[in-house]
């Protein structure tokens, strides 16, 4: 008994249809390849990037301080400063609203004046601070949570800055009194 096979017709692909399968492959391995090499240049300028030492800090124009420029002249001046939690205000300075930073663990009150020059910004720290009685001023949040809490309060003034410390402590006082006066 012999046995045959039956092979039926041949099935091929036409020529075009591989073209453009073969087409599809190329240009995917292509991205495939670009998407790498852009991965390691972005890996090679990060690490390049986070190696230079020679990274400025951005000082103030005189007169035109931020709250940014205030915590770096806090930490140049050997404190600790950070962020603190949100905004208060005064009910001696009207309209101004303080945020908040934490240095050596106190609440610190930035205050900030903004005018078109220097002297203007200087003239409307001074009048904002001419009558300010620090005994009986009082500080809250916009939940009107009382910041004070029975602590004493420390005004110091530079620039178109003024900050107000909630804290017993008269050496950290000092300390930023001479970082505010000294402000650009």
């Amino acid at each position: 008994m012999s046995s045959q096979s039956t092979v039926g017709p041949s099935r091929s692909v036409p020529p075009t249809r591989r073209r453009r399968k073969r087409g599809a492959h190329i240009l995917s391995t292509l991205l495939f390849l670009a998407a790498i090499a852009f991965a390691v240049a972005a890996g090679y300028l990060y690490l390049e990037e986070r190696d230079n030492d020679d990274i400025r800090v951005p000082t103030a124009e005189p007169g035109r301080n931020d709250l940014g420029a205030v915590m770096q002249a806090i930490k140049d001046g050997g404190l600790d400063a950070s962020l603190g939690r949100g905004t208060a205000r005064s009910d001696q300075l009207p309209g101004d609203v303080g945020q908040l930073l934490t240095v050596d663990g106190e609440t610190v009150l930035v205050f900030i004046y903004n005018d078109s020059d220097r002297t203007s910004a200087e003239a409307d720290r001074e009048a904002a601070v001419a009558d300010i009685d620090l005994d009986t001023m009082k500080i809250t949040t916009p939940s009107n949570t009382d910041l004070r809490k029975g602590e004493s309060l420390h005004m110091a003034q530079g620039s178109n800055v003024v900050t107000i410390l909630i804290s017993d402590d008269d050496e950290l006082a000092s300390e930023l009194e001479t970082i505010i006066e000294a402000l650009p």
